[in-house]
């Protein structure tokens, strides 16, 4: 079962479904060249807002009311292999300046226990390019496991961790 408005609260954060008028802060979050350079996306921001304020499962993370990051779960060709399994992949960047002070740990323990509680989820993807160091300790951190590498042409080998729920 979905929730139309799903707020979740951390001790600190309200992540909350991501709204049409939030489109300039996305946009931004989305484009700076600082986030920009960890991600390996290829869709243009305004494509993927338009895609994240449909789903149900991409939430805006804010901090007393100003947007600070992005974490979303989706289904997609990686996840979707597994008939038995209900397996979402987790995308999630803060602004630079939000980052080293726990904002992405609260953010991400909040959507496993969504994905798990919520969405009946068995497990949980995230990706991260190999020199990312900074996300990949914090998803360890967090009980992500190394599973495998995506290969694609032109972009780094992202390497992927499982989070069993």
């Amino acid at each position: 079962m979905l929730l139309k408005e799903a707020v979740m609260r951390t001790e600190r954060l309200v992540l909350r479904r991501w709204r049409p008028e939030d489109r300039n802060d996305f946009l931004r979050l989305s484009d700076d060249p600082r986030v920009l350079r960890w991600t390996g996306r290829r869709v243009p921001s305004g494509e993927l807002f338009d895609h994240y304020v449909a789903l149900d499962t991409a939430f805006a993370v804010t901090l007393d009311g100003e947007v600070i990051g992005n974490i979303s779960l989706f289904r997609n060709s990686v996840t979707e292999v597994f008939d038995s399994l209900e397996i979402y992949e987790c995308a999630f960047y803060l602004f630079p300046e939000h980052q080293g002070r726990g904002f992405g740990t609260e953010s991400l323990q909040a959507v496993l226990s969504y994905a798990r509680s919520v969405l009946g989820a068995d497990a949980v993807i995230a990706g991260a390019m190999p020199d990312n160091e900074r996300s990949i300790r914090m998803i360890e951190k967090n009980g992500g496991a190394f599973c495998f590498c995506r290969k694609r042409p032109s972009v780094p080998d992202e390497r992927f961790y499982v989070f069993s729920l």
